[in-house]
């Protein structure tokens, strides 16, 4: 099933997020694991972290996260204004 893309923001501030590839504003959201060659040596890969993946609809460029502050939107709706105090 096709995920449908969004608009993305970061952070509290909600800050607009662009591809860095293409400036493509559009992105599907999916987890990424972080593998690294000593847990997989060690046979304990399932320790690795995970982070965010944000695909550009446009260029297909992954953009990784580590933080919970991306704010997902309806491309419809538009972006959204900064969180209330």
């Amino acid at each position: 099933m096709a995920r449908k893309a969004s608009l993305v923001t970061l952070g509290s501030a909600r800050h607009p997020f662009q591809c860095h590839v293409c400036q493509g504003q559009l992105f599907v959201e999916r987890s990424v694991q972080l593998n690294t060659s000593g847990m997989e040596f060690l046979g304990i890969e399932w320790a690795n972290r995970g982070a965010t993946g944000l695909i550009c609809e446009t260029c297909g460029y992954v953009h990784l996260f580590m933080s919970d502050s991306i704010g997902m939107w309806e491309p419809d709706g538009g972006y959204p204004g900064p969180e209330p105090e």
